[in-house]
């Protein structure tokens, strides 16, 4: 195993495994990504869902194999090239999931002062795991919390993340099952208020939009009540 600097959003180190056979070289990750993503909550279970993993690795040379590996075979003598191209689509997978999560390193932060603000606000309700809803399409989205008889879901303000969250709430409206699902939205607008403000109009269609100061003035009210 090979050690680098880099990490995906969440801070998990990206995995590099070399192995060398018959004077050919070969870069893997063991697996690694998928069960990253799988970690994270992203439904991978057909080729369709993989699909945008090929189209980010296969112009560098890299396969995903049955086995969920990723990874690049190449003679001894061309294994810096080899190493590079396999970093390339290493780094782009990470990129992607930049973007769809619309923040950066902090999302798991995010989460959790999410978690901490809902504990303190209402200290006698527990606070589960996000369960899985199917949408009309067949996509299954994993929310981040069960609270209070509400689907909790915490997102940034980026454009990204609020047309993601937008097609998935829709999605889950649709399906006739989830007609009266309780969903709690909360916005992080501590860095543009404005902007967190006018995409809560958008999405209070869909879900019961709370702002993140919001939650934290109520977290500290229960906290100190006058």
């Amino acid at each position: 195993m090979i050690d680098t600097p880099f990490a995906f959003p969440d801070g998990d180190e990206i995995p590099v495994f070399v192995e060398k056979m018959a004077g050919q070289v070969r870069f893997f990750d063991d697996g690694a990504f998928i069960m990253h993503l799988l970690g994270r909550g992203v439904s991978l279970d057909d080729d369709r869902k993989t699909k945008f993993i090929r189209n980010l690795a296969e112009p560098n040379g890299v396969l995903l194999t049955d086995m969920g590996e990723l990874e690049i075979w190449a003679p001894q003598e061309n294994a810096p090239p080899a190493f590079a191209k396999y970093m390339a689509t290493m780094l782009a997978l990470s990129r992607w999931e930049v973007d769809q999560n619309g923040v950066s390193t902090d999302t798991s932060l995010f989460l959790d002062e999410v978690a901490m603000c809902l504990k303190a606000w209402k200290s006698g309700v527990p606070l589960g795991d996000g369960q899985d809803f199917t949408g009309v399409s067949g996509h299954v989205y994993k929310m981040d919390y069960q609270f209070d008889g509400a689907a909790v879901l915490a997102i940034g303000t980026h454009p990204a993340t609020v047309g993601a969250t937008a097609k998935k709430l829709l999605d889950i409206r649709a399906e006739t099952q989830n007609r009266h699902l309780k969903i709690l939205l909360i916005i992080d607008d501590r860095r543009d208020a404005d902007t967190a403000k006018s995409e809560g109009l958008i999405l209070d269609s869909l879900s019961n939009v709370m702002m993140m100061t919001q939650l934290q003035r109520r977290a500290q009210a229960y906290n100190h009540p006058h």
